[in-house]
């Protein structure tokens, strides 16, 4: 896996930026497979210990307010899960109205003009065509990819 900043986060920097994403997987109500399994990836990449991610996997049952995640959270920390933020919302393959708002509330916390927050969400776009590409390329579609893993386990 690449660097990134969250690398570098405090402790406490890390644990709101998961509970920012936890918050935005639970903006419209519903949680998916994919939204799950990206915020799994995002403790494992923040380093969050097994039993602070139990306690924080109980957030999803919850409606979390942001201003009460961000207010001892570090400019940085709060731009990079508004970041990750638009990818989670991004994972079941569209944006939900309440998701947008959670993403544009979030920006104004930490000073994103619309212009900008635009741009994040064709940044985002622009990623799941760059995996569609690869997936094209070589030859892998859902499909294939399913029996290859059925196929394996027998």
């Amino acid at each position: 896996m690449l660097p990134d900043a969250i690398d570098f986060l405090e402790e406490g920097d890390r644990e709101g930026y998961v509970r920012i994403l936890i918050a935005m997987a639970g903006a419209d109500g519903t949680l998916v497979r994919e939204e799950t399994a990206a915020i799994e990836a995002a403790m494992g990449r923040a380093l969050i210990p097994p039993g602070k991610r139990d306690l924080l996997r109980q957030e999803l049952k919850i409606n979390l307010a942001i201003d009460e995640i961000i207010e001892n959270m570090s400019e940085v920390a709060i731009r990079l899960a508004l970041r990750d933020a638009t990818i989670i919302g991004a994972c079941d393959g569209e944006f939900q109205e309440e998701e947008i708002n959670f993403l544009r509330e979030l920006a104004k916390r930490c000073e994103v003009d619309n212009e900008d927050l635009n741009w994040l969400f064709q940044w985002v776009d622009h990623g799941w065509s760059w995996l569609q590409d690869s997936r094209e390329w070589l030859n892998l579609d859902n499909e294939n990819i399913e029996n290859a893993v059925v196929e394996g386990n027998e």
